[in-house]
């Protein structure tokens, strides 16, 4: 039967000529919508949701399911190893954002049918990737030294509560060199009318590592401008305090 659904989807699918439409529609048809929502009122303790808002996770890897404007759910799909990146999620947060200068909304996991649902605050704001371009170039000066100082501060610390997830235990912290979440586009959230950062979301794939790729490697305006300038904040830090805070 589940073959038979997949193939009838797929079909069903195939007529969608938006391609971020047509892959959330597979993923929702695919999935139990109606069990999520049913354990979301169960998890809240209510009867009826008023709003609910479904989106498609990175890779199609999760199907999220924001609530009221209160909350943010996240179900696995399709990977055998989600329960291990929930909790790994979890224990970055839980580490860095002691140390975050902006805010890190913290993860509850929770269990559902065998697998663990992940559960945020829900952060009121827009990413990078959905701003005007206009408003990222005319705002370059207020984004970039926030984001420097977030990603500075973050890549500065070595937990010891994190430390054996780090490529090797001896690896410290060093120009362009530590905890760093490659996602800005899409992780940082701002507030469309002050521009300001307010928060910084989805650890998952956060890692200790070389990101001295990520000034440069944008090619699409105004991300590229901004991320350059984001570089030279970060150099301007790194250069005054070599990580010693």
């Amino acid at each position: 039967m589940s073959a038979v659904r997949h193939f009838l989807v797929n079909v069903f699918c195939a007529f969608i000529p938006n391609k971020p439409l047509r892959k959330k529609m597979r993923v929702m048809l695919n999935s139990d919508v109606n069990g999520c929502v049913r354990f979301i009122k169960h998890d809240l303790n209510r009867k009826k949701i008023d709003r609910v808002n479904f989106f498609v996770g990175y890779q199609a890897r999760s199907l999220i399911v924001a609530v009221n404007n209160e909350y943010v759910y996240k179900f696995p799909l399709r990977r055998n190893d989600a329960d291990k990146l929930a909790v790994r999620e979890k224990r970055i947060v839980d580490a860095l954002s002691k140390i975050s200068p902006i805010r890190v909304p913290g993860v509850e996991l929770l269990k559902w049918n065998e697998k663990i649902v992940r559960k945020y605050e829900h952060i009121s704001g827009v990413t990078l990737s959905q701003m005007k371009s206009d408003d990222v170039i005319n705002h370059i000066d207020v984004l970039a030294p926030k984001i420097a100082k977030f990603i500075y501060d973050i890549a500065c610390v070595d937990p010891k509560e994190i430390r054996d997830l780090k490529p090797s235990a001896s690896a410290r912290p060093g120009y362009c060199l530590g905890w760093y979440q490659g996602d800005i586009a899409d992780n940082f959230i701002i507030d469309p009318e002050t521009f300001d950062v307010v928060a910084f979301i989805d650890w998952e794939d956060a890692r200790f590592c070389d990101f001295s790729w990520i000034f440069t490697a944008e090619k699409r305006s105004p991300r590229r401008e901004l991320m350059m300038a984001v570089g030279t904040e970060y150099d301007k830090l790194y250069n005054k305090n070599n990580c010693k805070k």
